[in-house]
């Protein structure tokens, strides 16, 4: 197993926020087929009711986080636990930081690149 890292990045580009939807979206296939836990702390939505039902007691697929997360909703503090290969043994974290940073905890080096990539503002940190 590789090494567990966590990169945190702003949400924030300018004055544009970077949704839950975006991040899934951006990291494309290495999270594609994956199986989402979700545990909302506070959500902004007009959608809140249908995302808390679709979420609730059961895994989502990452395409169905980005029909949900997408338009005009708002994850302010809340975790994304996702299952790739292995349904007991989480692959990805993702967490919404007071709805101004996003950070990811994970041992996959694709990831982690895809992150670094996409948002060179990435730092890492020292555990979570």
């Amino acid at each position: 197993m590789n090494e567990i890292r966590v990169l945190s990045f702003l949400a924030w580009r300018g004055d544009r926020r970077v949704g839950l939807a975006e991040v899934l979206t951006s990291l494309g296939v290495l999270v594609e087929g994956h199986r989402w836990q979700l545990i909302i702390d506070w959500l902004v939505s007009p959608e809140l009711e249908a995302i808390t039902e679709a979420t609730a007691n059961s895994s989502v697929t990452t395409s169905r986080l980005i029909d949900l997360f997408g338009g005009d909703c708002q994850l302010i503090d809340g975790e994304l636990v996702g299952y790739g290969d292995s349904p007991s043994v989480p692959e990805v974290r993702i967490r919404a930081f007071d709805s101004g940073h996003w950070d990811v905890r994970t041992g996959s080096p694709e990831l982690l690149e895809r992150i670094l990539m996409l948002y060179p503002d990435a730092r890492e940190l020292p555990g979570w």
